[in-house]
């Protein structure tokens, strides 16, 4: 009933069909919740990203009992929150910019929260090929950060500071290659 598609990797050799996607080859793009410009701290942070999770969904579902059997149904989809490290630099000042953000979801000096329009953002998470095309490409529209974690200090060595924050993903849109070229 069943046979291999293919034998071996043959099908692999000279060929630029089967050039492996790398986990070192990626953008995090920050832009405005329209999407027509980036924000105004986008380059910076999409520069000392060191790491980014996983964008992960889950879909919940509806079970329905009738007799002895049940029939299951999709509903609602959840995003998880993705962790997001960034290395820190004196100049320039990461932390800086990702306080001005997490102050316009919360600000402890007025204790005011912010309104959507001022803290969510259109984040796009973006993977290249080796020759800087676009190979993957997801659009996070009300995206924003829920907490800073400032680094950790010790007296052991001299070793780069990195600060983590937390995404809320609140939808994630898979682009298309003519999204990207549209």
């Amino acid at each position: 009933m069943f046979t291999p598609l293919k034998l071996g990797t043959n099908h692999m050799l000279g060929t630029d069909a089967y050039v492996p996607l790398t986990t070192n080859n990626f953008e995090v793009r920050i832009y405005n919740m329209d999407g027509s410009s980036p924000t105004e701290f986008s380059d910076l942070l999409t520069l000392s990203t060191a790491e980014i999770g996983e964008i992960s969904e889950e879909q919940d579902s509806i079970v329905v009992h009738y007799g002895n059997g049940l029939i299951k149904f999709p509903s609602k989809v959840d995003y998880a929150d993705v962790e997001w490290t960034l290395n820190c630099y004196c100049e320039p000042n990461v932390l800086e910019a990702l306080r001005e953000w997490r102050k316009q979801v919360y600000d402890p000096a007025t204790e005011r929260m912010g309104l959507p329009s001022e803290y969510m953002r259109n984040v796009y998470f973006l993977r290249y090929d080796g020759q800087g095309n676009v190979r993957d490409a997801i659009r996070c529209p009300g995206t924003w950060i829920k907490g800073l974690s400032n680094g950790s200090s010790n007296q052991e060595g001299g070793q780069l500071l990195q600060v983590r924050t937390t995404f809320v993903i609140s939808k994630a849109i898979y682009l298309t290659k003519s999204d990207l070229n549209g």
